[in-house]
């Protein structure tokens, strides 16, 4: 077998996953430079999404005139909109009542409803929270953004170059230790080229891209579990070569809640 040929065996969806990925960069990087309106239209677009492949993995059958599919849809947006246009708090005051909402609609599908349809908006609306920062925003939503890539291309390329024991076979049998640690290595990398370029005021900048590539898979591998527990390969076709929104951006997702939550705390202070 033939050098290349043995290199498509390695990685044969790469070409695909790269142009997709290139797309999605540079519709993201044009959106979030502009922000604003801009940010919280996208973000609402991609939480509805979000949140209809949330339920279609969930559901043997879905249709798209479904109600409750609309009310979790509606629910999640408006709670978008109103962290842009307000503020996280204000974004919060309409979650709380949204998660209740969807308890409701659908007893039957509660218990994996309410945890998702929480866990999928509060990370966009952590998200569009981040880039309201006038000075910061951008910066630091760049530099989360290229932690979570460089976890996942580190955790990629070393998984398939290096092998070895898996990570949790049970739950997701392609990742490998090695690429776990692939992926932090390249976060750690990235992290400090931003702390070299002082264009991100995060403290202990370095440290906290580990804790976020780290989050980024658990954020991975908590989708990969759901997917397994109802039998699902992805959760949508929506996007070449890599499934859904939800395949693509489950890393995403971690790391915001991670970056979200700690930011609640009050430990980290932006400057």
């Amino acid at each position: 077998m033939s050098d290349n040929a043995a290199k498509g065996l390695r990685f044969p969806d790469l070409t695909v996953r790269v142009a997709s990925a290139l797309v999605l960069v540079s519709v993201a990087l044009v959106d979030f430079w502009y922000g604003g309106i801009y940010v919280t239209l996208m973000v609402m677009l991609g939480t509805g999404l979000a949140l209809w492949e949330y339920r279609r993995l969930i559901r043997v059958t879905l249709s798209r005139r479904e109600p409750v599919l609309w009310m979790t849809v509606a629910a999640g947006a408006l709670c978008i909109l109103a962290t842009g246009g307000w503020s996280l708090e204000a974004g919060l005051l309409i979650l709380i009542p949204g998660a209740v909402l969807v308890f409701f609609a659908d007893r039957d599908h509660a218990k994996w409803m309410v945890p998702g349809f929480i866990y999928i908006t509060l990370a966009m609306a952590f998200l569009v929270d981040l880039r309201r920062d006038p000075v910061q925003g951008f910066p630091l939503v760049l530099w989360l953004v290229c932690i979570v890539i460089a976890a996942d291309v580190g955790g990629y390329f070393a998984g398939r170059l290096i092998g070895g024991p898996k990570l949790w076979p049970r739950v997701s049998p392609n990742k490998t230790w090695a690429g776990t640690l692939g992926g932090l290595v390249l976060a750690l990398a990235v992290g400090s080229a931003f702390y070299l370029s002082d264009q991100v005021t995060v403290p202990m900048i370095v440290l906290l891209s580990g804790v976020m590539a780290v989050a980024s898979q658990l954020g991975d591998l908590a989708e990969s579990a759901l997917k397994r527990r109802f039998g699902r390969k992805d959760s949508s076709n929506l996007i070449p070569g890599h499934g859904g929104l939800l395949d693509r951006f489950d890393g995403l997702l971690g790391a915001l809640w991670a970056y979200g939550l700690i930011s609640l705390t009050g430990v980290l202070t932006v400057g």
